[in-house]
């Protein structure tokens, strides 16, 4: 089974995304599991290879089928998060944060990710 880890980073009731530059929308960061990787090493090496940040503390939203995949969303809330230590790489072009209603009404957010944020917000 392929297995795909993303983030979802919460402060204050807003959502940072980031622009992917393969489909110019935005998205949560994350990628697949690596062999012999657990869900939750997979998401926090891979923010460390996307935006050059170590994230403590996550905790899972749910995990969703994708096609023949299944992606594990966790999420990281914090008041204190500081976004001015972000570094992108290659992935991302830009980041930006998003209310809820943002991402229900925007044209530029990945498939799913109303669902995802919706799951969110039941359960905290």
């Amino acid at each position: 089974m392929i297995m795909i880890s993303l983030l979802l980073i919460v402060n204050k009731n807003r959502f940072l995304l980031f622009r992917r530059t393969d489909n110019n929308r935005y998205s949560l960061p994350g990628g697949h599991v690596e062999k012999g990787e657990t869900p939750l090493d997979a998401v926090i090496r891979e923010i460390g290879e996307e935006l050059s940040l170590t994230i403590p503390n996550v905790s899972l939203v749910g995990t969703y089928p994708y096609g023949k995949e299944y992606i594990n969303v966790y999420y990281y809330n914090n008041s204190d998060f500081d976004e001015s230590k972000i570094v992108l790489n290659d992935e991302h072009s830009e980041y930006r944060w998003f209310t809820y209603y943002e991402i229900i009404s925007s044209q530029d957010v990945a498939d799913n990710l109303d669902k995802i944020v919706s799951d969110y917000l039941r359960n905290n």
